[in-house]
């Protein structure tokens, strides 16, 4: 009885050492976590203006010679108001096509010191007999400026 108990007891120790280890070495590793944004609307890309080479636009300067409002009236025609003060956006312009195109943000996450995830989704459909410039613009914190932007495609 004394030996079973002895195995048992040991046995109990390596457990709770392998189950130590594996929460250590789940807190050490880097952790992927949320960032929040809003999806700007009824803003257009100005045609004039060359594609952003960066996604980020830290300033209204710098963004008023990329996109104009589209405001249109009704429910939901409104521009969403843009805080330069507060915040910083994020733009993904592709250039005009005659395809449908899908292009929809998923998600955006912290992935380590200073380095943003943005992923989204881009679909290509059909020919159409007109031309549309895909595009979305995410409003994010200001706490992220400086942060390095790495895109997911899915």
């Amino acid at each position: 009885i004394q030996s079973e108990f002895k195995s048992i007891s040991t046995m109990k120790k390596v457990i709770f050492l392998i189950s130590l280890l594996a929460f250590v070495i789940a807190s050490c590793s880097t952790q992927k976590k949320a960032v929040d944004y809003v999806e700007a609307r009824n803003y257009f890309h100005s045609t004039d203006a060359p594609l952003p080479e960066q996604l980020k636009i830290t300033t209204e300067e710098e963004f008023n010679k990329h996109f104009s409002p589209a405001a249109f009236m009704g429910k939901g025609g409104e521009v969403t108001p843009i805080d330069f003060i507060r915040n910083f956006v994020i733009a993904k312009v592709l250039p005009e096509t005659y395809k449908k195109i899908d292009l929809t943000p998923l998600e955006l996450r912290k992935t380590g010191n200073n380095e943003l995830e943005l992923t989204y989704q881009l679909k290509t459909g059909k020919m159409r007999s007109f031309s549309t410039q895909p595009m979305f613009i995410l409003i994010v914190d200001k706490r992220y400026k400086d942060f390095t932007i790495k895109e997911v495609v899915r």
